[in-house]
C-alpha cells in the first residue's frame, strides 16, 4: 500500500546533511545578491558617466573662445601662410642661383 503525505508524516535527515544544505543555501543568495549589488553600481556609475559625457559635449559644442584668441589664432594662420611663401620663394631662388 502506498504511503501519503500529510500532516503526521514525519521523514528523518542527517544533522550534517541539513547544516550543509543550509550553509550552501545561506552562500548561494550571499553569492547572488553580492552580484546583484555589483551589478547595479556598474549601472549607476555608468549613467553617471553618461550624463558626464553629454554635458561636456554639450559644453564643447557651445563653447565660443573670446575675440582676442580668435583674432590671435587668425593672425598666426595668416603668418604661417605668409611663411609657407616665403619658404617656396627661397627654394626657388636656391634652384635658380645653383642652374646658373
Amino acid at each position: 500500500m502506498a504511503s501519503k503525505l500529510n500532516e503526521g508524516s514525519e521523514f528523518t535527515i542527517p544533522l550534517k546533511n541539513l547544516i550543509s544544505l543550509i550553509a550552501i543555501t545561506v552562500i548561494a543568495v550571499w553569492g547572488y545578491f553580492g552580484i546583484e549589488e555589483r551589478l547595479s553600481f556598474l549601472e549607476h556609475q555608468t549613467q553617471m558617466m553618461q550624463v558626464e559625457i553629454e554635458e561636456n559635449d554639450s559644453w564643447i559644442d557651445n563653447f565660443k573662445p573670446p575675440e582676442a584668441v580668435q583674432e590671435t589664432v587668425k593672425n598666426v594662420r595668416e603668418l604661417e601662410k605668409k611663411i609657407d611663401i616665403m619658404r617656396t620663394e627661397i627654394e626657388y631662388l636656391k634652384a635658380s642661383v645653383y642652374t646658373q
